[in-house]
């Protein structure tokens, strides 16, 4: 199924769609470009620009991968969070065991670039991609995986493959929680899908799945705790049932946002039958300063084995109309606030410093920040942490990837 290598991006030309790089850089290769030796400070970067850094990018997927082999757990990232196949590549090199992808689009892109084991962390509805799903795994170029939580789901995947020459269909039985996301809530209704799909040799039922994010209340503290181990003891009580429906190799139990992975290795571990266990985290790869710095498992673990921080956002300052205000040239455009506005966590003095600021709100194309009247002068460059990463990789089709002195190393393609 491959039609580009990874190894090909190099060769893509930068151009005026290319937001935040040098004006001189256009219609230059990236390999030409990251030839020059670029500096993001040094070499008329237009800010506002979104940085990759390199030291907390590998930092983070190799403490991930040894948390997981430490378990005796498998992972499949969910990619979808910067959609960049370097970044995929980097974690599979790394002993991933596939990835996953939110929708059959993501699935495509991923395909195109060789990688053939996917998890569609969701249902798919839409019959022309089942059946490209059914072609692609009755053909043996890819390992397609999707969910089903309900009969209907089940009867549209059924008739979409209807006269499919060699169709399959690889399927999880997707478990949810009352008031939260999708998923089946009773375990009667999931025996009653694994009798249907028993009858049609065209589906393979692979495992059970759920998303412990999505169970209201959680929280690392209190009774959303317990909230969320019930939901998992519930994953497992399914995958009790869904065992004996499974005809190829072992059961997949699977899970694991970036929040509660560890709640997930805890109880998953009490299966008592033979299974892959999957844990399925995509934040961890760039991590953020907020969201999930103050929710993760290892947040309060030794320094070493903390994940970093990956994106930052730089920009300058606009304007001070007020002597406590300041206009930076950044806005949603540029970053994602869905849940958080990006703080100020640097300026730049000859060199980054650390620097206090608040970013109070953003429109499309400015944010404002609160300051210490002095504290900054037009034109000064600021550089933000970000929030929520899977809102923050989207605004960019190409990141430069940087070392710990700012220099250049690579272009990180997005593809959302």
């Amino acid at each position: 199924m491959a039609n580009r290598r990874i190894t090909d991006l190099a060769s893509d030309q930068i151009s005026v769609f290319h937001k935040g790089l040098p004006i001189c850089a256009q219609g230059m290769s990236i390999k030409d470009f990251i030839a020059t030796k670029p500096n993001l400070f040094n070499s008329d970067f237009q800010l506002p620009i979104m940085v990759l850094r390199e030291s907390a990018l590998s930092h983070n997927i190799q403490r991930m991968a040894d948390y997981c082999s430490s378990l005796g757990f498998e992972l499949a990232p969910h990619v979808k969070t910067p959609m960049s196949p370097q970044i995929a590549k980097r974690q599979m090199d790394a002993g991933a065991w596939g990835l996953t992808i939110a929708n059959f689009s993501q699935a495509s892109v991923m395909l195109d670039f060789g990688f053939s084991r996917l998890i569609i962390g969701n249902e798919v509805m839409e019959p022309t991609s089942i059946v490209k799903i059914a072609e692609i795994n009755g053909s043996g170029q890819g390992e397609i995986i999707f969910y089903i939580d309900s009969l209907a789901g089940l009867k549209i995947a059924q008739s979409a493959i209807e006269g499919v020459a060699k169709a399959k269909l690889n399927v999880f039985m997707e478990i949810g929680a009352v008031g939260g996301r999708a998923g089946i809530r009773d375990l009667d209704l999931l025996k009653e899908i694994l009798d249907e799909i028993a009858k049609d040799n065209r589906i393979y039922v692979r495992g059970v799945s759920g998303f412990e994010g999505a169970v209201p209340g959680g929280d690392r503290e209190g009774e959303g705790i317990e909230l969320l181990r019930k939901f998992l003891r519930h994953i497992v009580a399914a995958a009790t049932i869904t065992a004996p429906f499974v005809r190829e190799d072992k059961i997949i139990i699977s899970a694991g946002g970036s929040s509660f992975f560890d709640y997930v290795a805890e109880e998953f571990a009490k299966y008592e039958g033979d299974a892959h266990r999957i844990l399925r985290s995509g934040g961890y790869v760039s991590h953020d300063h907020i969201h999930y710095n103050e929710l993760y498992p290892f947040m309060k673990a030794p320094q070493s084995e903390q994940f970093i921080p990956a994106l930052e956002l730089w920009a300058r300052v606009l304007s001070i109309p007020e002597p406590d205000l300041a206009i930076l040239n950044f806005g949603k455009r540029d970053a994602g606030n869905d849940l958080d506005n990006p703080i100020p966590i640097a300026k730049l003095v000859e060199k980054p410093v650390k620097f206090k600021g608040e970013i109070e709100k953003l429109n499309d194309q400015h944010a404002f920040m609160k300051i210490t009247p002095g504290s900054v002068s037009v034109g000064n460059v600021i550089g933000c942490g970000i929030s929520h990463p899977c809102t923050n990789f989207d605004k960019w089709r190409l990141l430069p990837l940087v070392n710990d002195q700012y220099d250049v190393i690579d272009l990180v393609h997005t593809f959302f």
